[in-house]
């Protein structure tokens, strides 16, 4: 024997019946204070010596913007450069991160190999107090790119923040 079920319509009414009230709060719960203490980020560039410096200049002028007191690390992964890539990206970063050179030829590998170095760089560092993110080597970020990063880490996982 089988049982039949037909679509059943649903009158308004039921709905109201068999909700709860919902309360809605008069103001947004505060959220708790960053607890990000270090910022990794990773360039991925491929013979991109021309747009590699102004990049890392925009990375370091949003970092000012921001505002960030706290450890940052940049890793630069040159992935088959044929120019001057890698030596642009140890110009600009001086003390603040490190250039990688490798052959891989992959996006995927590249960023593999640059959050793995992130990562040994703040070892030290609970994971969950480091937040890791990347960028392109032509990409010239705007001024308030760390702070939306910064924001959208302490949204709740699946929600995007306004970035």
């Amino acid at each position: 024997m089988f049982a039949t079920f037909l679509p059943r319509t649903c009158d308004p009414s039921d709905v109201a019946k068999n909700v709860a009230p919902v309360s809605i709060p008069a103001q947004s719960p505060t959220r708790a204070t960053s607890r990000i203490q270090a910022l990794g980020i990773v360039v991925l560039a491929r013979n991109h010596s021309e747009t590699i410096g102004p990049c890392i200049a925009s990375l370091f002028a949003a970092n000012r913007h921001a505002g960030w007191h706290n450890s940052l690390w940049i890793v630069v992964v040159a992935d088959g450069c044929t120019d001057d890539t890698a030596k642009a990206a140890r110009e600009a970063l001086g003390a603040f991160g490190q250039v990688l050179q490798i052959g891989a030829h992959s996006a995927r590998v590249a960023h593999q190999l640059g959050a793995s170095l992130v990562m040994q760089h703040f070892c030290d560092a609970p994971r969950h107090s480091l937040l890791l993110t990347s960028t392109d080597a032509a990409a010239q970020l705007p001024l308030d790119w760390i702070t939306r990063q910064l924001r959208f880490s302490q949204s709740p996982v699946g929600v995007a923040a306004n970035c």
